[in-house]
């Protein structure tokens, strides 16, 4: 890859968006994202962590969605906190000052001193639902969201240049940094994988004479045809061509799956040394062009290339991802499976297309009230702060609406800092890894997509339509792998046998009292997580 597409601007330029990327900044999943960041406390101080505070690690793959508008927002929304505080504090400093020389009597002063902070949480919750109502509401003939972002002096056109490239992974290499290598994608719902011998196909002659006798062919006797020779690389370039064909570009306009994206990905671990003995500075990560040709090399830094297959549905809030792995071994061709799924948001960040289209004088006064309320709900909340610790379950009736939604927001920072930490103790007898080099594990742990995930569906449409695309996809890479092997003079039996085992799934078990022995199914189910 040439060095001035990897290269940042220079400094005073504004945020350029590469237009390949900018799709996915329209998208629903962008627009509930951002809203989510002015509703979502926790939320935000995730994104803003993950994506700016925590620069050097790189970001996770785009799977529907803009990760530069959604940090935009962040910080916009952290900015509207920052200024209610900040005009809170120095309206304090002023009227205590004002009392304490007198200009104001005591009672007057503490009344003042009451109202000013209100007064700007006041201000700070209309300019938020005004910027809901306006720039985050869905898009329609009068306007709405249209994909763009509002400026902030941390937010540099380099930053967004790097997120914009590493999201978008441009270079074919998606660097993680957890267990899990398909980071961005989701829960795994599904996987299979088989392993087939490349065994010449049976010449129609001889298999016809031998079934005269009616006994089955012998593996040891039959005639076969010479294999086509083929590599990892020509498989799934050719089955990446075939999907694109079959599902999108030659399939009838009501056929069509638009939302499908197929493309080649390799997945590596991402880490940064700083070894003093080979100079100063932190060591840069590769480049698919550094990687040895070695396909899929055993080792912890291993790069494994898969195809990823990805359909997203419900406007990008709903995403299916489906990765295809090939490895040549003993003339023996291993195909893995892997289905992820991105499931809807959380039911919070739709409250922004409920909202009415603009501010009247009856929702500031509901506005007014409100802030009334909260204030004593916090000086309750306040004494009795030990019940916050406390199960919902275990809570009486009329504390769950006051503690609940502390414990949500509590549960989702719980959930950020376990997903995004990555400290490991150091058990070694003498403490060696105080005398190792500096490294730093900078690969992406978790995407801020994945951190606003509901644990459950929201329409019953949702959850059948993931499944749908899970299996036309499976289906259409089952033959379009058969036909490719028997285009290589392959023999299908084997294939075919799979391919019934695989299609059919768990019900083989029930119905034929057992499993092939060459297929290894692990359905799971969606593990429930933090919404």
């Amino acid at each position: 890859m040439a060095t001035e597409e990897l290269s940042p601007p220079p400094p005073g330029t504004p945020p350029q968006r590469p237009p390949v990327h900018r799709e996915y900044a329209r998208t629903r999943a962008t627009r509930l994202l951002s809203a989510g960041a002015y509703l979502d406390p926790g939320y935000r101080k995730a994104v803003i962590r993950e994506l700016l505070d925590g620069h050097v690690r790189v970001v996770a793959p785009s799977f529907g969605y803009d990760a530069v508008s959604v940090l935009a927002h962040a910080l916009a929304a952290r900015r509207l906190q920052r200024i209610q505080w900040a005009t809170a504090g120095v309206s304090a400093a002023v009227v205590w000052l004002l009392t304490t020389s007198g200009v104001l009597t005591g009672s007057l002063g503490f009344l003042v001193l009451i109202w000013l902070p209100w007064a700007a949480a006041y201000l700070r919750r209309i300019v938020t639902l005004h910027i809901l109502m306006t720039r985050l509401r869905e898009n329609g003939p009068d306007g709405g969201f249209d994909g763009a972002c509002p400026s902030h002096v941390r937010l540099t056109a380099g930053l967004a240049h790097k997120i914009d490239h590493e999201q978008a992974g441009r270079s074919g290499m998606v660097f993680y940094g957890g267990y899990r290598p398909f980071v961005g994608a989701g829960l795994q719902v599904h996987d299979w994988s088989y392993a087939q011998l490349l065994l010449g196909a049976p010449r129609t002659r001889l298999m016809a004479r031998k079934s005269e006798n009616g006994m089955p062919p012998d593996l040891d006797t039959i005639e076969r045809r010479q294999v086509v020779p083929f590599t990892v690389d020509d498989i799934t370039r050719q089955i990446a061509a075939r999907m694109n064909a079959d599902l999108r570009d030659e399939a009838r306009p009501d056929e069509r799956i638009d939302g499908l994206t197929v493309e080649q990905r390799r997945y590596s671990t991402a880490i940064r040394t700083n070894d003093r003995t080979q100079g100063p500075g932190w060591s840069e990560l590769p480049g698919v062009d550094a990687l040895p040709g070695i396909h899929w090399r055993e080792d912890y830094d291993a790069a494994r290339e898969y195809l990823c297959v990805r359909v997203g549905s419900w406007d990008e809030e709903l995403v299916t991802s489906m990765f295809v792995g090939f490895d040549i071994r003993g003339n023996t061709l291993h195909t893995e499976f892997h289905t992820y799924v991105l499931g809807p948001l959380v039911k919070d960040f739709h409250l922004v297309d409920q909202l009415p289209s603009a501010i009247d004088g009856r929702l500031a006064l509901r506005v007014a009230w409100d802030m009334l309320t909260a204030m004593v709900r916090w000086c309750v909340a306040l004494a009795v702060w030990p019940l916050w610790l406390i199960p919902v379950r275990f809570l009486p009736t009329w504390a769950v609406p006051w503690i609940q939604p502390w414990q949500a927001r509590r549960a989702r920072r719980v959930m950020a800092e376990r997903l995004l930490g990555d400290e490991h103790a150091d058990t070694s007898e003498f403490g060696l890894g105080r005398y190792i080099s500096p490294w730093r594990n900078c690969g992406a742990v978790a995407s801020v997509r994945e951190l606003a995930t509901s644990e459950t569906y929201h329409h019953f449409f949702q959850h059948t339509d993931a499944t749908k695309y899970t299996e036309i996809v499976e289906r259409r890479l089952l033959e379009n792998i058969r036909a490719f092997l028997d285009e290589h003079d392959v023999d299908l039996a084997e294939h075919d046998r799979a391919q019934t085992n695989i299609l059919l799934g768990d019900n083989s078990q029930n119905f034929f009292g057992g499993t092939n022995s060459n297929i290894a199914h692990n359905y799971q189910p969606p593990q429930p997580r933090s919404s």
